[in-house]
């Protein structure tokens, strides 16, 4: 059921955000810049199908 979690890799996130907090963000951003535009549109359509599993009415609207 998926990959074994790296203790290591996790304990060493955690401790550079503690001296940088936007570190991740960061990384995130590299890494999806580095995407192809098939890689993007596949991980849109993998949210939107996974956005409509869990509100399969859309949206929540108020006035």
């Amino acid at each position: 059921m998926g990959e074994p979690i790296d203790e290591a890799a996790v304990a060493e996130a955690l401790r550079r955000q503690q001296f940088d907090p936007d570190e991740h963000d960061r990384g995130l951003i590299v890494e999806r810049l580095a995407w192809s535009p098939e890689q993007r549109l596949q991980a849109n359509a993998a949210f939107v199908r996974f956005y409509l599993g869990v509100r399969p009415d859309g949206p929540l609207l108020r006035e």
